[in-house]
């Protein structure tokens, strides 16, 4: 069966005629299943890009720094890389950048796909501080990816053209060094998105790094492939087989006589490095589900999680954290922060922090003990508690 975009999306830069900017434009609204724009924007010379006020927009820094300022002359934003901002319809809002910034845009197509109406800014400083005892809930590090959470299924943020939430992370996939090997031998990235579509936008990348996508029929054994194609730091790969489209697949459990569909079913090798990307999942993913290494595996239907005890139990842990993220991200964004370092909201930031490491120092622990050599590929990515 044809898919009707690429897996593989390779930037073409263009001069932007609105200013000094170079634009490569990856998604298109009109045709991508998500129906959402996405860019990445950078700053050739110190300059200025207004955001359209009659859309929403998720802005993540990619490098350098930038200012956000509504032009209705409210005090502005000042954003760095690991800063995300949403900005829902009707804010005015100019960025203004140095030479050399970078920052990757997600905009809707209409205000109706803003189902948030208040400014968000999220500090990845303090996205890592949100963990209980029981659990992390937004910096999720494992033995094949440290995923940063951004925004989750319940954050007023976007949504596709469906009308559901999407959620935004940033995610680094390490090296496949130590995992279980696939059919062929070689360690991969084992996944199969049946439930969602998924974007990645790569732009840091180390090493060799390919992806490939599963020819359809799907099959447990002897499962027929389509080519390995290069990943680098100018390309987007796309899991794209949307709900309801030609390449769905759709079967009946044998045991429980519930309806399956599968789609989206793709492998990644990085060797010698790793690769940072960008992805958004059209519906967004609640925030408790994790992958395994050497299974095909999913983030988990909405319907199999909303309203469980597992969800409510996360939701109740998170809720914490929630007022914190946010009231610490906008004091940095708005050079207060000073002023809030003997506050409950900085106590709990201490708190969270010193959580998360524990769960980090737990889970290097338990790969040391393996002794495959994951430990000593995740090290580098373990929280810095000088943040």
């Amino acid at each position: 069966m044809s898919r009707t975009l690429p897996n593989v999306i390779r930037n073409a830069w263009q001069p932007s005629p609105t200013g000094p900017l170079m634009v490569a434009r990856i998604l298109d609204h009109s045709t991508s299943p998500e129906g959402l724009d996405v860019e990445r924007i950078r700053f050739i010379e110190d300059g200025s890009l207004a955001l359209d006020p009659a859309v929403p927009h998720l802005v993540s820094v990619l490098s350098g720094s930038l200012t956000l300022r509504d032009m209705d002359g409210g005090p502005p934003l000042h954003l760095a890389v690991t800063s995300h901002a949403y900005v829902p319809p009707g804010w005015e809002a100019q960025i203004k950048a140095p030479a050399g910034a970078e920052l990757l845009r997600v905009s809707g197509a209409t205000s109706a796909q803003a189902r948030g109406a208040r400014l968000l800014v999220r500090d990845e400083a303090f996205l890592a501080a949100c963990a209980a005892a029981s659990q992390e809930l937004r910096w999720i590090l494992t033995s094949q990816y440290l995923s940063r959470r951004i925004f989750l299924h319940h954050d007023a943020t976007l949504l596709s053209k469906s009308g559901a939430p999407v959620s935004w992370y940033r995610t680094t996939m390490f090296d496949v060094a130590g995992l279980p090997p696939g059919d062929e031998g070689e360690p991969v990235f084992r996944m199969a998105y049946n439930s969602r579509t998924e974007f990645n936008v790569c732009y840091q990348v180390q090493g060799q790094a390919r992806v490939r996508m599963a020819d359809h029929p799907y099959r447990e054994k002897d499962q027929a492939w389509g080519p390995w194609l290069p990943i680098d730091g100018d390309s987007t790969y796309h899991v794209n087989e949307a709900a309801g489209g030609q390449e769905e697949e759709i079967s009946v459990d044998a045991g429980t006589g519930e309806e399956r569909t599968s789609r989206n079913k793709h492998e990644v090798y990085i060797a010698d490095g790793h690769v940072t990307l960008f992805c958004l999942f059209d519906p967004a993913p609640t925030g408790i589900e994790r992958h395994r290494p050497g299974t095909y595996s999913d983030y988990e239907p909405l319907a199999r999680v909303l309203g469980t005890e597992r969800y409510e139990d996360f939701r109740r842990e998170l809720v914490r954290f929630e007022e914190m993220v946010d009231t610490l991200s906008m004091a940095q964004a708005r050079g207060g922060l000073e002023s809030l370092r003997s506050s409950p909201m900085w106590r709990l930031y201490l708190e969270g922090r010193d959580a998360q490491m524990a769960h980090e120092s737990a889970l290097l622990a338990a790969l040391a003990s393996e002794g495959h050599g994951r430990d000593a590929i995740l090290a580098r990515w373990m929280t810095d508690p000088t943040r």
